[in-house]
């Protein structure tokens, strides 16, 4: 200035630039299918103006904020609702904004944190849930269903319960914003986990229910891989 004193001044482009690349990272790191890294809310194929879709938007937009903090969103529907594509995006936005995120599927989820039980410590398994534990955000897809777990039939249901609870008390009780995707309301988390693991989802969730189904696009996105065939 006139008096001869230098000020750092950030350029525009340079920090778009540096954003770019740290998006990129934290997408790279997040576990995210590939499926979903180039699907955007604009791709939604459903409507637009429903209550539910544009709670989703103003969420991914705005959850880096304090207030939301503790605020997390449990996204229910038929298959084929694009449950898991809407999570994936509100993950995305996050990420865009500098926060760290992951992404895992739930039957994934709980396969990791029965093998830590008992005497069976595996120290990089251990370290898995644990940056699971510490991430900013958090999209667990495909919930509370009962039918793909094999060990639920054996007497380990009591200690999937039990995995299930803590693991989500654990990063509620942090603040980290949980996104949890099911094909399921939550009466029968209720039926099939307890009142416990019930009363903490219902307390702590927001609960959006999805209707639209993209089955019949997606039938005709598969069919034209043969639109050349002679």
């Amino acid at each position: 200035d006139e008096d001869g004193n230098e000020y750092a001044v950030e350029n525009p482009e340079y920090a778009r630039k540096r954003r770019k690349e740290l998006y990129s990272l934290l997408l790279k790191k997040s576990n995210i299918p590939d499926f979903y890294h180039d699907i955007e809310f604009k791709d939604y194929r459903g409507n637009k103006d429903s209550e539910e879709f544009k709670k989703i938007v103003y969420y991914a937009e705005n959850c880096y904020k304090d207030e939301f903090k503790h605020s997390h969103l449990y996204l229910y529907g038929n298959h084929s609702t694009q449950k898991t594509a809407l999570a994936c995006n509100i993950l995305k936005e996050a990420m865009r904004n500098g926060m760290r995120g992951k992404f895992i599927l739930a039957g994934t989820l709980i396969d990791k944190l029965m093998k830590l039980q008992g005497f069976n410590h595996d120290e990089e398994l251990y370290e898995e849930i644990k940056e699971l534990s510490t991430v900013d955000i958090l999209v667990c897809d495909d919930a509370f269903d009962v039918q793909k777990s094999i060990m639920w039939k054996t007497e380990s249901r009591n200690m999937i319960i039990c995995e299930w609870d803590r693991f989500l008390r654990d990063l509620v009780s942090r603040g980290t914003r949980v996104i949890l995707t099911s094909n399921f309301a939550k009466e029968p988390i209720k039926e099939h986990y307890g009142d416990s693991l019930h009363e903490l989802i219902d307390r702590n969730f927001i609960f959006l229910h999805l209707v639209d189904s993209v089955k019949s696009h997606r039938k005709m996105d598969l069919e034209k891989i043969f639109k050349d065939m002679k």
